[in-house]
């Protein structure tokens, strides 16, 4: 095996910085404007329900990210926590699943942008505009972390802005009882409400659990941060901020609306809610907050994601000289700005796949990720290398970490029923598995001294 020297990342972040950019990648706004439709169409006027129960399941679900991401925070994030508490293998597996799961991601950003864009300039071409938007997102992402951050959080601010026009419109015209929303929700077809079913409040939930996951992304910008062992405590403070900033406006919409089968039935709720309580200039603004939302997303899943694939060149995981290129640090920028490029060319390609198949092959990616996880708090602790003093530790354990992985196997099991569009995502998931053993068998195991993944557990011992 090649050996090279690797110049570290820079600490140079604070809890703010690492915040910032880690809700722009969860990208609250987009997820409210875009998912949150969804939900809307699926749960009637239960969606304000949907949300604060889907974020429940997720701040359960995130625990165990938490606790692993303290204890190993490292810039590989959930393949290097996942290698250095189940070992190599498991590891390994996890850098499959998180790299596909990358790709798919910045596709969808890149294509959600190319898609609003389009919404007030038609004559824009849809795949030039993605790999466009993801060009020019990478040319921010490689600048220094510290001014990355200023970037995605005056992003941020819009699209926060956004929600909150959304929230005042809403309650500042209430014409719907907030105790009625909660205590009968209901679903609308064809102009009337009826009683929303538990099966539709649970597609509903899981719908807004997805759209306020992600928190743990932090983890990728912890060896970037001063004391990155108070990682988990801040990854749990950005998963309550996420819930609070989709739950206040989704309520304030359906508290405020005259007409809620018009609404909720409209294709875009939003815009309908929009129509109704504003003029078209507000609706314009809107959709322009969307777009700064998900380029801004676009921006801090590069960043994010290229910290991933630096460190997977510092484990070397690729071949020869490649692992050298790819942990390659800017002299000035002290970013990893090979890696983030390589990804922000492989992902442009991704862009000239149909939106709905990338959501399709995307659906799974997480469910095995929640599984590894809780696993891996699971075996560490019963050794005592997590949640020791000073670092964070999940609550009620191991009840929490038996719910999370019990949750998985429910979605993963309504998934593969889900012929449509579940089941394909989970086959692209076992082939994802598959591929990943086979490489690490016949390549990583078979190389001389086999492979360790000696710069993690470098860079935990002296984080």
């Amino acid at each position: 095996m090649s050996d090279f020297e690797v110049k570290p990342l820079l600490r140079v972040l604070g809890p703010l910085g690492v915040m910032f950019l880690t809700l722009s990648v969860l990208s609250p706004g987009a997820s409210v404007l875009v998912a949150g439709a969804d939900v809307l169409h699926t749960a009637g006027t239960g969606a304000p329900l949907a949300f604060l129960l889907g974020g429940v399941l997720t701040l359960i679900f995130t625990f165990s990210q938490a606790e692993l991401g303290s204890a190993y925070p490292l810039a590989g994030g959930d393949y290097a926590i996942v290698g250095n508490s189940l070992g190599p293998r498991a590891g390994f597996v996890q850098f499959g699943i998180t790299l596909i799961g990358s790709l798919i991601f910045l596709a969808i950003c890149g294509t959600g942008v190319a898609l609003y864009m389009r919404a007030l300039w038609p004559g824009l071409p849809f795949g030039g505009t993605a790999v466009g938007a993801l060009a020019l997102a990478s040319s921010i992402a490689i600048l220094n972390i510290r001014t990355g951050a200023l970037f995605t959080g005056a992003f941020l601010l819009v699209e926060l802005f956004a929600l909150a026009l959304l929230a005042v419109l809403g309650f500042g015209h209430a014409t719907q009882s907030a105790v009625q929303i909660f205590t009968h929700p209901l679903s609308f077809a064809g102009g009337s409400g009826s009683p929303l079913s538990l099966s539709a409040l649970a597609l509903a939930i899981a719908a807004g659990s997805w759209a306020t996951s992600g928190a743990g992304q932090a983890i990728y910008f912890s060896e970037e941060m001063h004391e990155p062992k108070h990682i988990g405590r801040l990854v749990i403070v950005i998963v309550v901020i996420t819930v609070f900033c989709e739950f206040v406006p989704v309520l304030g919409v359906i508290v405020g609306t005259d007409h809620l089968s018009s609404v909720l039935e409209s294709e875009s709720p939003f815009n309908a809610f929009l129509a109704e309580r504003a003029s078209p200039v507000f609706a314009t603004i809107v959709t322009i907050c969307v777009i700064a939302a998900l380029f801004n997303a676009c921006i801090s899943v590069l960043s994010c994601y290229g910290r991933f694939i630096y460190s997977s060149g510092r484990d070397r995981i690729w071949p020869g000289s490649l692992n050298r290129l790819l942990s390659t640090v800017h002299g000035r920028f002290g970013s990893p700005w090979v890696a983030t490029l390589c990804l922000a060319a492989t992902a442009a390609a991704c862009c000239f796949i149909s939106l709905p198949l990338l959501i399709i092959l995307a659906s799974g990616f997480q469910i095995v990720t929640w599984m590894m996880l809780n696993l891996g708090v699971i075996a560490r602790r019963r050794r005592g290398t997590t949640g020791v003093p000073g670092t964070f530790r999940t609550p009620l354990f191991p009840l929490m970490n038996v719910l999370s992985l019990a949750a998985s196997a429910a979605l993963a099991f309504s998934a593969w029923e889900d012929v449509a569009a579940g089941r394909p995502g989970m086959l692209v998931v076992i082939a994802t598995i598959a591929l990943s053993l086979a490489y690490y068998e016949l390549v990583l195991v078979k190389r001389r001294g086999g492979w360790t993944m000696f710069s993690g557990v470098r860079t935990a011992e002296t984080s």
